[in-house]
């Protein structure tokens, strides 16, 4: 959706600034195309469309946005020695500053607006113990490096409970089909106790195989907090 978007952008600007840049005449749509093409592909090069993006601040994009400019300058003006319309006119630098400011813009609206919950990922735990509490606070702390929402617990026998009683999922249903239910895009892992026979290795992995990702407890905290918790490692 991003990459979408500023494509749009960008050739909107390019559009924009066209009589400016193009020293030819002829139509402009093909140039504009060529420039915004460019563009994207110099800044997802530059990794700009990772899925970790979400949560960059301005300096970030900055310190993406300029070496991606500056490639994406390079590649116009070789473009431009082999095609005679995209020669650049004495204001060809103008078409980079109203297109990077373009970028600039449109990422801190999506990143920082309420809209930016579409970025979410929703979470399903399996597990109602401490761990499994702490990844809510991470969540509701809104420190995790990705932006994600816990939609329920699944309880397991054995476990102490310590979340709250309303977000139990109910436990007779199947996790492939609560995660479906509730449109999980992830099931993350916190069980302690992993040898009782309560643990629903099964079900995990109809999971997996039917395009829910599995996470250990372990390795989201890694990710998410980039910590390596000792505490929720299995002696696997």
């Amino acid at each position: 959706m991003l990459l979408l978007l500023e494509l749009s952008i960008l050739l909107a600007a390019a559009m924009a600034s066209a009589p400016l840049w193009l020293t030819g005449p002829g139509p402009l749509y093909g140039p504009a195309l060529a420039f915004a093409l460019v563009m994207v592909f110099s800044m997802s090069t530059l990794g700009m469309y990772q899925h970790d993006q979400s949560r960059e601040d301005i300096k970030s994009i900055l310190l993406r946005i300029a070496p991606s400019f500056v490639l994406g300058f390079g590649l116009m003006h070789l473009l431009a020695e082999l095609l005679p319309a995209m020669q650049f006119g004495r204001f060809g630098s103008m078409v980079f500053v109203l297109g990077g400011g373009a970028v600039l813009l449109a990422r801190l609206v999506v990143f920082t607006s309420a809209q930016s919950s579409m970025l979410e990922q929703r979470l399903i735990i399996v597990g109602d113990g401490a761990i499994a509490r702490e990844c809510l606070d991470l969540a509701a702390g809104s420190a995790g490096f990705h932006p994600f929402r816990v939609v329920g617990f699944v309880p397991v026998v054995g476990e102490l409970r310590a979340v709250p009683p309303a977000m139990l999922l109910p436990a007779d249903l199947p996790l492939l089909a609560l995660a479906r239910r509730y449109a999980a895009d992830e099931i993350v892992v916190t069980v302690g106790d992993r040898r009782n026979g309560a643990f629903p290795v099964r079900q995990l992995l109809e999971c997996a195989l039917g395009g829910v990702p599995v996470t250990d407890a372990a390795a989201f905290f890694e990710r998410e907090a980039c910590q390596i918790r000792v505490d929720s490692l299995q002696p696997s």
